[in-house]
């Protein structure tokens, strides 16, 4: 049998700890802050370590930086990619959430204590990816596994399960992250436009091409380029995309040359590839070209445990861009979203938090808060929202003062510009004609408005 330690500032935790390992038969060492700890850990006289990430005197992290010998599992009650990725990266050889089960307790020490071999994880972290449920904790370890390679990553879900922000959390903890992530929805250009956009052309290569022009492979050389909805890519350009792939070099439209091309690939879709494939609407020999690892991002209906930490993450989002005040969600509101199946993922219920942070006029979003957006089907209409954050003004104590106008306009400015952005697929002289201004005024606003693209 084992000598594990068990550190946590919560006695609690350490009693239920240490009587389930002592029923097991372990020697059980107990520490109720990080200093206390880091000693035991420096006798190397444990076998295997249960530490908290937040204690007194030295964190879980300080901790991981210091011992290397022992293996660390890193508990915690905050279920995001990123404390998954810090601890990961610092060492531990396994994260768990609290709360936690005695089957996942069992689980590590089998692995640990029979000695198998542990990769070197390195997670991923995005500030849109929260997920304290065990289907998102096994994500984060998958895509923290493939980050820093260059290998093809398929990403499946349905629609708005959050399938660009893995991408982008892929890119950023990837070797490439100080190179381009280029993202492009292949449903969202018809066929011959798309294969302008992603190959680039020259000039007089078609009527209206006044010149030559980087196609998003060249424009993501280096980097990463995310092909969301990749099941829409008509036949003609899956193959082209498949040379690409194989070959490592593109050719713009009109082009007799063909150039080089370091690009990491991820691709993602919420169809059955598979299925398109046995009918005849996807290339077999694409699909297992980009189906290297697969990344399955489950609906939210099926990950219930993480709806409410989705919830509060986009209140505190919204309180930050939009200079809105942080509310709590009542009771039944917590009741109505853990009873809600959630047709449109995460993406509605982000909608569905923003409505309710910008029309309520309490401390608390209530259930009927949030009703709203599911009995009339989208987000208020833009004269009710603004009625609604001028209400709010003239009955909150607010912080600042004389300032109604520039906050109600910088808002509303983030998020036409923000949205009109993302459905340009971030391209910013796109962006700017949809808008009606020039593009370096759209450049300093995004500066100004602090839009991250």
């Amino acid at each position: 049998m084992a000598r594990i330690l068990v550190a946590d500032d919560e006695r609690s935790i350490r009693l239920v700890l240490r009587k389930y390992l002592q029923s097991k038969g372990h020697q059980v060492v107990e520490a109720e802050n990080g200093q206390e700890a880091l000693s035991i850990l420096e006798k190397g006289e444990v076998d295997v370590a249960f530490v908290d990430i937040k204690m007194p005197k030295l964190s879980g992290l300080e901790i991981l930086e210091r011992v290397k010998e022992v293996p660390i599992v890193i508990l915690t009650a905050y279920g995001t990619v990123d404390y998954t990725v810090r601890a990961i990266e610092r060492g531990a050889v396994e994260y768990i959430t609290k709360p936690f089960s005695f089957e996942e307790i069992s689980q590590v020490l089998d692995k640990f204590l029979k000695r198998e071999k542990v990769e070197d994880y390195s997670f991923v972290s995005e500030g849109e990816v929260v997920g304290s449920s065990k289907k998102m904790q096994e994500i984060f370890k998958l895509v923290g596994k493939v980050a820093r390679s260059s290998i093809t990553v398929l990403i499946t879900g349905e629609s708005g399960t959050g399938k660009e922000v893995i991408a982008k959390a892929i890119h950023r903890y990837s070797d490439r992250k100080d190179k381009p992530f280029v993202a492009v929805n292949c449903a969202a250009l018809p066929p011959n436009l798309l294969e302008a956009e992603l190959f680039g052309y020259e000039k007089g290569a078609f009527t209206g091409a006044l010149s030559s022009r980087r196609g998003l492979f060249e424009q993501a050389d280096g980097g990463t380029l995310f092909l969301d909805e990749i099941g829409e890519l008509p036949l003609e350009l899956q193959a082209k995309l498949l040379r690409v792939l194989q070959d490592k070099e593109i050719r713009r439209i009109g082009s007799e040359r063909t150039k080089k091309v370091d690009v990491r690939v991820v691709a993602a879709t919420n169809r059955d590839l598979e299925e398109e494939v046995r009918r005849g609407k996807f290339r077999e020999d694409l699909y297992f070209r980009l189906n290297v690892v697969k990344v399955e991002i489950p609906p939210l209906r099926e990950r219930k445990e993480d709806v409410i930490p989705l919830a509060y993450h986009f209140i505190r989002k919204f309180s930050n861009e939009f200079k809105l005040p942080l509310k709590e969600l009542s009771e039944e509101a917590v009741d109505f979203l853990m009873a809600y199946h959630f047709p449109g993922n995460v993406r509605e219920l982000e909608n569905m938090i923003l409505r309710a942070m910008v029309l309520s006029s309490s401390d608390f979003i209530t259930a009927s808060d949030l009703k709203g957006s599911v009995r009339e089907g989208g987000a208020p209409s833009f004269e009710e929202a603004i009625r609604s954050f001028i209400q709010r003004v003239f009955t909150v104590e607010q912080k600042e003062e004389n300032n109604l106008y520039r906050v109600v306009i910088e808002s509303a400015e983030r998020i036409l510009i923000t949205e009109v952005l993302r459905r340009c697929n971030f391209n910013q002289v796109k962006a700017s004609k949809v808008l009606g201004i020039h593009r370096n005024t759209l450049r300093k606003k995004i500066r100004e408005l602090g839009i991250e693209l």
